[in-house]
């Protein structure tokens, strides 16, 4: 199957879902397009096995022509964040500074060291053996909430703008760290790298802090094109190039690409977007709204379809690794998050009640394609099935479960009384 025929399917399925959706679910759009590919991937592949529908390897193909760690890292992710991160308001970031760092970077930390450790011995309590540095691979690519499904499923369910712009400065910094975390721990579990703790944390500095400086870059390079002309098919031509550039040179000079992307789409939302006028500014804030539709519909319709790619497990062990993972990320989300919201809220720079914020915080930590992509790019290795099938529970539990009870656990008041 061409790649032209692969992305058409693509989209006639995400049309059509998407449609069904609206009509019959009423699903938040991401969460139902996911359910209908699924159910479609569970049927054709039960009624395959059954042998009524031989010779149709479509299922099998259309996924395997769109490698999605490569469609998502080094592809579509950078529109996605940019395109997002836009719309984010440098003010509620600003007032909110200390709590997102505090999320963002000491929350993954923490996670990722106590999903690696339950795991390793909660797994093995079961008598599944899953080495601690594999624990801790697992640990890095998960810890993450992600920014594709925390920014498309939680602005629709009405939280005040405080807590919006926490979530949402934490959904779009951490994924960086989770990226620059997977490397850390990869090079440790396969034994490729003899780093030591310092140097583990210098890389993860040049990761972020370099991220951040092309981010700026690429972000004041846009602010003096843009403010040249006010066309607007020069203006849309001068933001997709920036962006595909500025991810292709942090790829390169192996920077953070998903960090540098945050900060140039605040930078130019923020800085440039009041000063184009409102003629030019209007239109191509469509266009990216639309672009970040589109993308998202087409990622989760094919994180729905990836089922074809869970590695075949007997039954027993399955049954316990996916539901074992799921109860590990939760409880290590909740430690993760109310440790330092204990801290925050003892100071001036959070005045919350970090007992129901950590509840919204665990529960509305979404997990989505990211965290998936990132465990189909690991290389092949004896674990690499068991840490592709619980990511993929975890996944689906996050947002078919999570997602679409938001809404109807955390009501209006409650939200509204989170911050005092």
């Amino acid at each position: 199957m061409d790649l032209l025929s692969t992305i058409a399917i693509l989209l006639v399925f995400a049309a059509v879902f998407g449609v069904l959706n609206e009509r019959y679910l009423g699903l938040q759009s991401t969460i139902g397009l996911m359910l209908l590919a699924l159910l479609t991937a569970v049927v054709v592949g039960v009624l395959k096995a059954a042998g009524l529908m031989e010779g149709l390897g479509w299922g099998d193909a259309l996924v395997q022509q769109l490698d999605l760690s490569e469609v998502l890292l080094n592809g579509v992710l950078c529109f996605m964040l940019f395109a997002g991160s836009a719309g984010v308001k440098i003010e509620g970031l600003k007032e909110n500074k200390w709590t997102v760092v505090s999320l963002a970077i000491g929350a993954t930390l923490l996670a990722c060291v106590l999903i690696g450790v339950f795991l390793h011995f909660t797994l093995g309590w079961f008598g599944i053996t899953l080495a601690l540095t594999y624990a801790f691979v697992f640990g890095a690519l998960i810890s993450p909430t992600d920014p594709i499904a925390a920014l498309a499923i939680l602005k629709s369910v009405g939280l005040p703008k405080p807590l919006e712009d926490i979530i949402n400065g934490e959904s779009l910094f951490n994924d960086g760290v989770g990226v620059v975390l997977v490397a850390v721990a990869m090079a440790f579990a396969t034994g490729s790298s003899s780093m030591g703790v310092g140097e583990s944390v210098g890389l993860f500095l040049r990761e972020v802090l370099g991220g951040i400086t092309l981010g700026l870059a690429v972000g004041v390079v846009s602010h003096l094109l843009l403010l040249r002309t006010e066309d607007f098919t020069n203006q849309l031509m001068i933001t997709l190039a920036m962006v595909s550039l500025g991810y292709s040179i942090a790829l390169h000079v192996e920077v953070s690409g998903p960090i540098a992307m945050v900060v140039a789409g605040i930078f130019v939302g923020n800085v440039t977007a009041p000063r184009i006028p409102d003629k030019v500014r209007s239109p191509l804030r469509t266009f990216w709204s639309g672009i970040d539709d589109l993308l998202n519909s087409l990622l989760f319709v094919m994180l729905g379809f990836v089922i074809v790619l869970i590695h075949n497990l007997d039954w027993a062990p399955l049954a316990i690794s996916v539901p074992v993972a799921i109860v590990v990320c939760l409880v290590a989300r909740a430690i993760s998050v109310y440790l330092p919201l204990a801290v925050l809220c003892s100071t001036p720079a959070l005045n919350a009640d970090r007992n129901r914020m950590t509840a919204l915080l665990t529960w509305g930590g979404l997990r989505g394609g990211l965290a998936f992509a990132l465990v189909l790019s690991l290389p092949d290795s004896p674990e690499k099935p068991l840490l592709v099938n619980m990511t993929y529970g975890v996944v689906a539990f996050s947002i078919l479960l999570q997602g679409s009870t938001i809404g109807k656990l955390f009501k209006p008041a409650f939200l509204n009384s989170i911050l005092k």
